[in-house]
């Protein structure tokens, strides 16, 4: 077991902007409550410009782990000591282990979001559609890309020539949408849209009636924003799943990394619990 489950308490957080609606609290509380560890987990609001000073001040007492969100999974390559080859390959973090003063990043997000694509059922798609050019649809490209089966990706951007060329990965406009979603398995919204604080609209309306009958549609969001994305797919008779289920299994990883145990199945049901509170 790591050094981190036999300490009298240490502080694990989140840093983000905004930050008031994470429900990462809720749930890693939840965890070391069942665990019977004495840890705590915070939500803490860092603006961009205060990063650095944020990532060095969780160095400097030792924090025993931290999250990052939007808008800092990119930025935070930078402050790094070391980066995980995941977190190399997507040039973005959502996990930093600290250990013995160093800040080591990680990327939890993809492998959560395939686990959390399990819940959905079916085979892993072999033609899927990512929506967004930040560091979660980095993260949702690469797990496609290097899960059980590599998918074909179409990654979707307002600035498409911006993201980075990637094998198997074709880019392109919202404009240009219907051919891809009509011939796509799996439809992934990895922008802010939706977000409490972010637009209500994509930059182009999605030709969501292209979808066949089936197609799994995920969206990153959470809570489910009411006549949004996935109730618009519900229409067309999508299989539809809120960001929840990827934030539990990202902060499933997150929190194995940190205290270095497989989490009981128990306490997955305890974070699980929490979240759909």
């Amino acid at each position: 077991m790591n050094e981190n489950a036999n300490d009298p308490g240490r502080c694990f957080g989140v840093f983000g902007d905004p930050v008031g609606h994470s429900r990462s609290p809720d749930m890693l509380n939840a965890a070391f409550a069942a665990m019977g560890m004495p840890h705590r987990y915070f939500a803490f609001h860092v603006r961009p410009h205060a990063l650095a000073n944020a990532l060095a001040g969780a160095r400097a007492m030792g924090l025993g782990g931290l999250n990052l969100t939007v808008p800092h999974k990119r930025a935070a390559v930078a402050h790094m000591d070391r980066l995980a080859p995941e977190a190399a390959r997507i040039g973005a973090i959502n996990t930093v282990l600290i250990r013995r003063g160093e800040l080591i990043g990680h990327n939890t997000d993809g492998a959560g979001f395939l686990d959390a694509l399990a819940e959905l059922g079916g085979n892993p798609p072999r033609h899927a559609v990512v929506l967004g050019g930040g560091g979660a649809a980095r993260s949702v490209v690469d797990g496609l890309r290097h899960g059980e089966t590599a998918a074909e990706v179409v990654w979707v951007s307002r600035e498409p020539a911006r993201l980075p060329a990637l094998d198997g990965v074709a880019r392109c406009g919202y404009g240009d949408l219907g051919e891809a979603l009509a011939g796509c398995e799996l439809l992934v919204n990895a922008t802010t849209v939706g977000m409490r604080g972010g637009p209500e609209r994509f930059a182009s309306p999605l030709p969501l009636e292209r979808l066949r009958r089936g197609t799994r549609v995920v969206d990153l969001v959470y809570p489910r924003a009411p006549g949004g994305l996935l109730d618009e797919a519900d229409n067309v008779h999508a299989r539809t799943q809120d960001g929840l289920a990827t934030l539990l299994w990202q902060g499933v990883r997150a929190l194995e990394l940190w205290l270095g145990i497989a989490l009981p199945a128990s306490v997955v049901a305890t974070m699980r619990r929490a979240l759909n509170r």
